[in-house]
């Protein structure tokens, strides 16, 4: 059944990724040494790295000095995607990490999802591991998943994640709030995606002080640039920081979000394709060096 409850229509790519990650959560919690009660006991445990918080570092970035300081970085490890298949398979995200760090990025975004983006937990935890040199100017880690459980949130804050993804058309309004005030019962203030202003209104009804607009559409994977440009209104006068997530491909799309008003931006494909990553991040943002 579609996620509109609708039996007769094939199920989107979405539908598909939510109901694999259902099986994939239901066979962590059965078994011994993932189960729900022993990663609580881990995190009273205290075994969970220090976080940081999210809003102040995304509002840091290498331009944030300067007379016109351009937007922050949210840069993604990703080895595949649904739509473009095989992105770069063999990436060693802890020296993709390091690289997205030294070059300014704000937020690592790592893809945990095995099936459809090759991803995993121990991606995440090598990522978090690899910048945790760098102290308290590292980046913020945000595990970039199909969340819709505490579990998934819980296991994240385990393994070094200082945020996770909420994706308002996968989730009631239920769900929607009671996952957002668990992941702030962990210290975690979650980025909420949403992709039209429906689902902004969602977001904001439940606090979301950290908006990501995906120009995807998760339904068919379509990208629409002016997605993120047509929903900034509904933020302009409330603090949240707004980002714009998916399609992002060069200086051009940045300074057209800039102008908008827009604080961020995630970029997964370009990086993970770009020769040469820190001189591609430092011309995509205008930041200082480039």
């Amino acid at each position: 059944m579609s996620a509109n409850g609708d039996a007769t229509k094939p199920p989107t790519i979405l539908e598909k990724i939510y109901a694999q990650r259902q099986q994939d959560v239901e066979a962590a919690e059965a078994t011994p040494g993932t189960r729900p009660e022993e990663i609580d006991a881990y995190l009273q445990m205290g075994l969970a790295p220090p976080l940081i918080p999210l809003v102040p570092r995304l509002r840091t970035n290498p331009s944030t000095a300067t007379a016109s300081p351009s937007l922050s970085l949210m840069a993604e490890i990703k080895r595949a995607s649904p739509s473009k298949g095989d992105i770069a398979p063999h990436v060693n995200p802890a020296r993709q990490a390091l690289l997205y760090a030294q070059a300014g990025a704000s937020v690592i975004s790592v893809l945990t999802e095995p099936t459809w983006f090759k991803g995993s937990l121990l991606d995440m935890r090598l990522v978090r591991q690899a910048i945790d040199a760098l102290g308290p100017a590292r980046p913020a880690v945000l595990r970039k998943e199909f969340i819709f459980c505490e579990y998934q949130i819980a296991e994240a804050r385990l393994h070094g994640a200082d945020t996770v993804l909420l994706i308002v058309a996968m989730l009631t309004q239920e769900q929607l709030a009671r996952l957002y005030a668990y992941s702030l019962s962990l210290g975690m203030e979650p980025l909420v995606e949403v992709n039209n202003a429906r689902e902004m209104t969602r977001a904001l009804e439940v606090g979301a002080k950290v908006v990501g607009v995906n120009n995807r559409n998760l339904h068919d994977f379509s990208v629409d640039m002016g997605t993120t440009s047509g929903l900034v209104d509904m933020v302009r006068e409330r603090d949240v920081v707004l980002c714009a997530l998916s399609g992002i491909q060069g200086p051009e799309d940045v300074r057209l979000y800039k102008e908008q008003g827009v604080n961020a931006v995630l970029v997964g494909e370009s990086l993970m394709r770009a020769k040469d990553t820190t001189a591609f991040i430092r011309e995509l943002l205008a930041w200082p060096g480039a």
